[in-house]
């Protein structure tokens, strides 16, 4: 049994749930009395790192656990301010002996929780971290010289070999134990901290919904997913991201519960197979981040710090607003501008576009990604950037190039997806629905393509050869430029 003697504080960040929190978990079996709060850090709040979207899930996350801990008969007291201060505050006036949170290796969460400790320590504050954010963490996961992993498939086999030999088991049943006696606080609407005017269609928020969201997913299209995945024109994918970057539901629940779908019903393997696999995606890039933090700020690979990016600010703006001249970029845009979310296929799509096509630099795409998504998580968000701009840790070759418009014949044929966000173009011939200006009497209201993508491609093949030198991949893009179709991702 747990030595129930402390009066104890959990500290909600990145972990908005009750079911499989193993912070919380670990709170609950030591208090006495327990504690649970959230901060609103005003660093984040008052710049750009937080945008509107993603802020109004967050507070719906909130709200939602908020209830759900009053029908346990806790409170989730809510507080604003710096949480180096704000939660060494918190302890004292409410005689905190222990305080615990989950582990989060952002560089920021690094920063604010080494002040945190180091403040709490200061008064006599036991500290409590635990690993919950992902299944294994970097440090579990070493390269046979005992690195870092810098290429995901090495990384996905050390991560499977780790889980069959020892599959990281769920949290069991939390059991509440008495509240401390505090003032819970309101929790502010969006208008009321400056974020206002948003209209973004979110998905419904908190624990409940992700489960929900999870078992429709395992109980239907997971089964096509290995063929679905792509085609952002079907509703195939999980859509679980935003709730994995607030840990309304944990990675660890996701994989054990599609594992037991595969053991129930095996026609679905295919499709588990891959969708697992997306999930170790998401942890190769936590990893990445923890090991290698400079890469919010430069390209993984120091030789590409050297490329010469373009001044383009109006062509920026253009995809900014989905309005390029190429339909399945202008669509994903338009999907971003109107939900927050945005599927991954097109995710590929418009950063090749921004970084390959306008030779716009990877990172104000990362920071307009960030801003607007909905699931927006710095480790995620810049290794996809990163990967499609070629600068990063198990990139994208640079020779290989997206094709706006065959991609949009390939993966939205029948046009659905273009039609669907690009009103515009709901009455253009199926055939030019992803090329309009080839239509015989195109749509005056539709912008012309507003770069040639053929003579982009080249220009891109010349500056990365500039920065590399010579050598095999630099052969293979000469043959790219001379027409080498099968360099270019149709």
């Amino acid at each position: 049994m747990a030595d129930r003697s402390e009066r104890v504080l959990h500290w909600f960040r990145n972990d908005l749930r009750l079911r499989d929190n193993r912070g919380l978990a670990a709170a609950a079996g030591r208090a006495r009395e327990l504690a649970l709060l959230f901060v609103l850090d005003d660093r984040l709040l008052g710049g750009s790192a937080l945008g509107a979207p993603r802020l109004r899930f967050l507070l719906g996350c909130l709200e939602r656990l908020r209830d759900e801990l009053a029908h346990r008969g806790q409170r989730l007291v809510i507080r604003r301010g710096d949480p180096a201060s704000s939660v060494p505050a918190f302890a004292r006036e409410h005689r905190i002996e222990r305080v615990v949170w989950n582990r989060d290796d952002t560089p920021f969460a690094r920063r604010r929780d080494a002040l945190v400790r180091r403040a709490l320590e200061a008064q006599g504050v036991a500290v409590e971290e635990h690993k919950d954010r992902v299944v294994f963490d970097a440090s579990e996961l070493r390269t046979k010289q005992g690195g870092s992993f810098r290429v995901f498939t090495p990384f996905r086999n050390a991560w499977w070999a780790r889980f069959e030999a020892d599959p990281p088991a769920c949290a069991g049943p939390l059991r509440m134990p008495p509240p401390v006696s505090i003032d819970p606080g309101a929790l502010p609407d969006a208008a009321a901290l400056g974020f206002d005017g948003d209209a973004t269609e979110l998905p419904p928020p908190g624990e409940s919904a992700a489960r929900r969201r999870l078992d429709r997913f395992l109980d239907g299209p997971l089964a096509r997913y290995a063929v679905d995945r792509d085609r952002p024109d079907r509703d195939g994918t999980s859509r679980l991201s935003p709730y994995l970057r607030f840990g309304a539901i944990s990675a660890r629940h996701c994989v054990h519960a599609a594992r037991d779908r595969m053991r129930e019903a095996p026609h679905v393997r295919d499709g588990a197979r891959k969708w697992l696999d997306e999930l170790v995606w998401r942890e190769f890039y936590q990893s990445v981040l923890a090991e290698h933090p400079h890469v919010l700020a430069r390209s993984f690979q120091p030789v590409y710090d050297a490329l010469r990016w373009n001044d383009d600010e109006a062509g920026f703006r253009a995809w900014c607003e989905g309005r390029t001249g190429y339909p399945f970029v202008d669509a994903a845009m338009r999907q971003l501008a109107a939900t927050g979310w945005m599927h991954n296929r097109a995710r590929m799509v418009v950063a090749s576009f921004l970084t390959k096509d306008l030779l716009v630099d990877w990172r104000r795409g990362e920071r307009f990604f960030y801003q607007r998504l909905v699931d927006g998580d710095p480790a995620s968000n810049n290794g996809g950037w990163q990967w499609a701009a070629s600068t990063g840790t198990d990139a994208q070759p640079y020779f290989r190039i997206f094709h706006p418009v065959s991609q949009g014949e390939r993966f939205d044929p029948e046009g659905g997806y273009v039609r669907r966000w690009v009103p515009e173009l709901r009455d253009v011939e199926p055939r030019f629905v992803q090329s309009p200006w080839k239509a015989p009497h195109p749509p005056r209201e539709y912008p012309r393509p507003i770069v040639d993508h053929a003579e982009r491609r080249i220009l891109a093949l010349r500056r990365f050869e500039a920065v590399r030198g010579g050598g095999k991949d630099e052969r293979k893009a000469r043959r790219a430029r001379r027409g080498g179709r099968s360099l270019e991702l149709f």
